[in-house]
């Protein structure tokens, strides 16, 4: 029985292995439309974007609400922005 020679890291970077063309949607992909539909794109302090090169948007879930991480480059804010439909709130007396 041969041992078997483990490639060097020249022949790793040469092997190229072949993509099966996909024809199917990605199960993601209106995830990934609605995440970009709905991110913020201001700052909740500063009012300064936080789309492209202005901050951070990240998306996560807790059960079925849907929260976005954020950090804005302009004042350094980082917070919670929640999405909502529908608030019931309450108008103190005067």
């Amino acid at each position: 029985m041969t041992a078997r020679r483990r490639p060097t890291p020249e022949e790793r970077d040469a092997i190229v292995i072949p993509l099966r063309p996909r024809t199917e949607p990605r199960w993601w992909e209106e995830d990934r439309r609605r995440h970009l539909r709905d991110r913020p794109e201001f700052c909740p302090r500063c009012g300064g974007s936080i789309v492209g090169d202005g901050g951070i948007a990240v998306e996560y879930w807790e059960a079925d609400e849907r929260i976005y991480h954020c950090w804005c480059r302009d004042c350094g804010w980082a917070g919670n922005v929640v999405p909502v439909s529908r608030m019931i709130g309450h108008e103190p007396e005067h």
